[in-house]
């Protein structure tokens, strides 16, 4: 265990690649305990990628950039404009709206990021807004897309864990709009104390136009939970249905998806599929040899003697998780923690779904911590203003995007509400 452990820490501090640590550490542990065939490793690699709901991902992620080539970003911007912009502060309320809407077609944060942030940004900078606070605001709007289902961190948590993805695309919607609505609260703040303008009040038929041409956009999530709830089809084949109706919206409504544009389309979602699916499978290994060991058990003794309150235990383990989301990404620490935290929380008598919903949250908060969230560098460049500026700029809507998770953690009727009612 102590090649296995000292082995992870040593190739990720020569800044390995997450997929070769998880890899790595788990062949140096077959060659040293000389109890592991590598066969074994390589049967449970494979093993691992072969379920069903893991086609859900490159699903997703091959509709979502259907939609955004089909030229959705432009008609929910001009929606989410017309329906707030009339208000103090409206475009910053465009923005978090728009990213929500975004969100639950992509399902990842940087995508909505860098979808919505191009357009409003510089929208937000014409109208008198400042930079850094147009900047920080689009970072922690888009943290809503692994949160509002559908959500990729969830298929891979649900996998993991075997915990139903349906449940935890339910579990995901409350928590989604408190943070909505969290920031909303926050930039009518901001924008009443530095009086930012608002946009004249559009007539109804403008208004009613944008949601006519928004309709086919906004109908996708609901489609898609619909089905689920319904028993139509599952998680996956909702993301197969996903992907049939974003090409017929993008290339046969908004005319903007050709048959040029497609070979790009396919060769990112490829490379985004790709990269996810190489990371799950090297966890598999890693996953069966800390379950082989009973780590969590060892954890869970550990903690034993320090607290048995749930509420302490909670409160450690999201120090712990945001912390661990500074310097990796949302995917790679999910594949890592999980195997460890999913059973903690069931020996603890915390619901799989409540804890999922944590843990996501948690992870997802860590690509807008400075110095080196992902989200943070996409946005710099969006923007064209410095890291140093806006990770000052970040702090305020972060400290609201923390009281939300402590809401969420604290109380789990957020979470498994839903869940409990439709499943």
């Amino acid at each position: 265990m102590i090649v296995f452990v000292g082995s992870f820490i040593a190739l990720l501090c020569i800044s390995a690649p997450i997929l070769v640590a998880l890899g790595g550490c788990s062949l140096a542990y077959a060659l040293i305990s000389g109890n592991v065939p590598i066969t074994t490793l390589i049967q449970t690699t494979f093993g691992g990628l072969a379920t069903f709901p893991l086609l859900a991902i490159p699903l997703f992620m091959l509709a979502g950039n259907l939609m955004n080539a089909g030229g959705i970003t432009p008609v929910l911007v001009d929606f989410a404009r017309l329906l707030l912009g009339h208000i103090r502060g409206g475009l910053g309320h465009a923005t978090i709206l728009a990213c929500a809407i975004f969100a639950a077609i992509s399902g990842a944060a940087v995508a909505t990021a860098v979808a919505i942030g191009v357009v409003m940004i510089p929208a937000m900078h014409q109208a008198g807004y400042d930079d850094d606070v147009a900047a920080a605001l689009t970072c922690t709007s888009s943290c809503m897309g692994p949160i509002i289902p559908p959500s990729i961190p969830f298929i891979i948590y649900g996998v993991a864990a075997n915990v139903s993805i349906g449940a935890l695309f339910l579990g995901g919607v409350f928590p989604g709009i408190l943070l909505g609505l969290a920031l909303m609260s926050y930039m009518a703040y901001v924008a009443t104390k530095r009086n930012y303008p608002k946009d004249p009040r559009r007539p109804m038929k403008e208004v009613l136009a944008a949601t006519w041409k928004a309709l086919p956009a906004l109908f996708m999530p609901i489609m898609i939970m619909g089905g689920i709830l319904t028993g139509m089809f599952t998680p996956t084949e909702a993301a197969g249905i996903m992907v049939v109706y974003a090409a017929i919206v993008g290339g046969f409504f908004y005319r903007k998806l050709t048959l040029k544009k497609l070979p790009d389309v396919l060769l990112k979602a490829g490379l985004e599929s790709g990269m996810v699916m190489m990371l799950i499978a090297m966890s598999e290994p890693f996953a069966w040899i800390v379950a082989l060991n009973q780590i969590p058990q060892l954890l869970i003794d550990w903690i034993s003697t320090l607290t048995t309150s749930p509420w302490v235990i909670l409160i450690m383990v999201n120090v712990f998780l945001l912390l661990l989301g500074i310097p990796m990404e949302t995917a790679p620490a999910l594949v890592i923690v999980t195997p460890v935290l999913a059973p903690i929380a069931v020996t603890l008598g915390i619901d799989p779904v409540h804890m999922g919903i944590v843990i996501c949250l948690n992870l997802v908060l860590g690509l807008i911590t400075p110095p080196v969230g992902a989200v943070l560098f996409a946005v710099c460049g969006v923007a064209h203003i410095s890291l140093d500026r806006l990770s000052r700029a970040i702090w305020a809507p972060f400290v609201v995007a923390l009281v939300v998770l402590l809401i969420v953690t604290y109380i789990p009727w957020f979470s498994t509400f839903l869940p409990r009612i439709f499943m």
